[in-house]
């Protein structure tokens, strides 16, 4: 009797101690759990605060107001015409205001719509495709063609950046949805993420000022974000400066973006987001594994 006592003494003991050990197992791995999630969250710093932004928009507006003052002097008449654009006949009238300036006041004339360019874009204010077209007018092509793309670039990516340090709950919270779904797409596209930057900046399904936003909060990296962006806008940037050669011409967004300009635009957003299909990215994987044997 003795003996099955000592035995059945001995098998609870290990019980014991197997339940102990489990036990301390799972509260250090519980303990290892909770440290990640808090070092995660501790290192997630706080964003900026707002009054950060409003600096660097007062700045931004101060800027802007000695680039005016160091215009050359405009006649009463000129003055009267000058306005933010929000339409093709606004563009017009500031096309024929500074062109008449443009040619003896060149640096002047371009830092200030360079500058103006990023700034509505950095700040996600309507009107920045309105100067696309008085680029071309002012300064042609060759020169406002790669001017447009460098400073939309530029806004473009201090907008991410505004986003990230100092707007980031606040886009959080206005646009929830938006963000999940967007989300969605970007982890799809995780491995592609270059080829579908370029692909949403050469389509209309999301507003370019919600890309520059959402970006940042969602790990797209902000090479990968600036570099597609510059690429992605090439075509629709292209139309436009062009357009604003012959601006006086133009009555109606129609008259530039014509069948056969979204036909062309339609075939490069196929044609971008195309190495990212799973069909195509076999094909092509297997291709590379032929010629590297």
């Amino acid at each position: 009797m003795s003996t099955v006592n000592s035995g059945g003494n001995s098998s609870a003991q290990l019980r014991k101690r197997g339940d102990k050990e489990q036990s301390s197992t799972t509260a250090t791995t519980t303990s290892t759990t909770k440290t990640t999630v808090t070092t995660k969250q501790d290192s997630d710093k706080e964003p900026l605060p707002l009054s950060v932004l409003l600096l660097v928009f007062v700045l931004s507006i101060s800027i802007i107001f000695v680039l005016f003052f160091k215009f050359p002097s405009l006649s009463e008449h000129h003055k009267s015409l000058i306005r933010f654009p929000r339409n093709f006949q606004d563009v017009k009238t500031l096309g024929d205001v500074f062109s008449q300036y443009t040619d003896d006041n060149y640096f002047i004339v371009i830092t200030t719509f360079g500058f103006i360019y990023i700034f509505l874009q950095a700040f996600s204010i309507p009107g920045s495709v309105f100067l696309s077209f008085l680029s071309g007018g002012l300064f042609g092509i060759w020169v406002g063609f790669p001017l447009v793309c460098f400073v939309a670039t530029i806004g473009a990516t201090l907008s991410y950046l505004i986003s990230y340090y100092i707007c980031r709950n606040i886009v959080k919270t206005l646009f929830p949805q938006k963000l999940q779904l967007f989300s969605e797409q970007v982890s799809k596209q995780r491995n592609n993420l270059f080829n579908y930057i370029i692909f949403l900046r050469i389509t209309p399904f999301l507003p370019n000022w919600f890309i520059n936003l959402a970006s940042p909060l969602l790990d797209v990296p902000i090479s990968t974000f600036s570099i597609g962006t510059f690429i992605g806008i090439m075509p629709a940037t292209f139309l436009a400066v062009k357009a604003g050669l012959s601006i006086q011409e133009i009555q109606k967004p129609s008259d530039i973006f014509d069948l056969k300009s979204i036909l062309t635009m339609a075939l490069l957003a196929i044609l971008s987001i195309l190495p990212t299909l799973d069909p195509v990215k076999k094909r092509l994987d297997k291709l590379l594994n032929i010629k590297n044997v």
